[in-house]
């Protein structure tokens, strides 16, 4: 951590966020790096020219949108976090049950994201990218009790995280997270389409995938995608208001 942060008194009527955005600009200058552990709040306080409520409720704030840590005991305090995707994740989710994302739109920009995924993992993935997608898929087949809901949406999420890793593009697995995610929640609320094999459709995407053959691949999980976004449908509007 720089010891020369920037730090200048606040004088506006929601002092909290002005705080947010001095520790959000000294993280992108520079002079506050992941792991770094901030001023006390009362020091903090003092720089800022703020009360210790302000900053508290500034550093709860960052909290919440994954940007720090709050940790306790005598060497506890805020510290900037390495990146936390759930806030991102949250805010799709809101906006799915909330009505500000329609689910045909939502459902379109997944199927654009799964093309450019399929698309790198055909030229990138390796033998162990392939055995753990393998592996989930054979998990996923013995999950087939209602009452294994929850393990069977916890490997679904896994096996897009795998997809996505599969690429080896960060940013392609922070934004497979972020649609997979809102998919699980809603998934878990209108249950699992049981009419149909999604084990055996992933298998077909793998061997597409192994076989370097990104249109047959890109084909099956668009497939898949459209018979899912069709049983959401339907599952919603049957659901009673």
């Amino acid at each position: 951590m720089s010891s020369a942060m920037g730090f200048r008194p606040v004088k506006t009527k929601r002092a909290f966020e002005e705080v947010c955005d001095q520790i959000r600009s000294e993280i992108q200058a520079g002079r506050i790096a992941a792991g770094d552990k901030l001023p006390s709040e009362r020091d903090l306080a003092e720089q800022l020219q703020v009360s210790r409520a302000t900053v508290r409720e500034a550093f709860r704030t960052l909290e919440i949108g994954g940007v720090l840590t709050l940790q306790k005991g005598v060497k506890g305090g805020a510290v900037v976090m390495h990146g936390d995707v759930r806030p991102i994740n949250q805010t799709i989710s809101d906006l799915l049950s909330l009505g500000g994302l329609s689910l045909a739109d939502y459902t379109e920009a997944r199927k654009c994201l799964q093309k450019e995924i399929i698309r790198l993992a055909c030229e990138r993935a390796t033998e162990a990218d392939f055995a753990a997608l393998e592996a989930n898929i054979a998990a996923t087949r013995e999950k087939t009790s209602e009452s294994q809901i929850e393990d069977r949406t916890a490997l679904t999420v896994q096996f897009y995280a795998l997809l996505a890793r599969a690429t080896k593009n960060k940013a392609m697995e922070i934004l497979m997270s972020a649609v997979t995610e809102p998919l699980a929640y809603y998934i878990k609320q209108i249950g699992v389409d049981r009419s149909w094999d999604v084990a055996a459709s992933r298998t077909k995407v793998v061997r597409h995938l192994r076989e370097r053959d990104t249109e047959a691949a890109i084909a099956e999980m668009i497939s898949h995608m459209e018979r899912l976004h069709t049983y959401m449908l339907s599952r919603e509007l049957s659901t009673p208001e």
